[in-house]
């Protein structure tokens, strides 16, 4: 589940290194890359310092648009198991707060929410989620 909601996360950020790496492919100047970005993505864009890193990065022969592992825990609370009881709660009150079904999962607001917006795709709409 975690990878879903990451890939999701990171969508917009994978498709400007896939044209970075692109452009690096057909010796492009990265000031142009910059340009063609910002006229393609707008404020979305990646900052300045980012396209120049990756831009270096694909120049130096790396081959993988992802970011790198990183050490930490990962996540706990967006289990696929804690995303069906939130699923539950809901569907039998929807009138229900995050925070009770918070409570009620045993899991943060911030995770509860997460959960809500991105696994689920739920908004708030007049005190219901549809």
């Amino acid at each position: 589940m975690f990878g879903i909601l990451g890939d999701f996360l990171l969508s917009k950020k994978m498709d400007q290194r896939i044209c970075i790496k692109f452009c690096v492919k057909n010796k492009m100047k990265c000031s142009n890359v910059l340009k063609m970005l910002t006229a393609a993505f707008g404020e979305s864009t990646l900052s300045k310092k980012n396209v120049y890193k990756w831009y270096k990065l694909f120049i130096e022969g790396r081959e993988d648009v992802n970011d790198d592992a990183r050490p930490g825990r990962p996540s706990m609370s967006t289990t696929d198991e804690n995303v069906e009881e939130v699923k539950k709660i809901v569907m039998e009150n929807r009138r229900i707060t995050i925070r009770e079904v918070a409570e009620d999962v045993g899991i943060s607001v911030g995770s509860c929410h997460a959960i809500f917006s991105d696994v689920l795709d739920m908004k708030r709409v007049a005190a219901k989620f549809v």
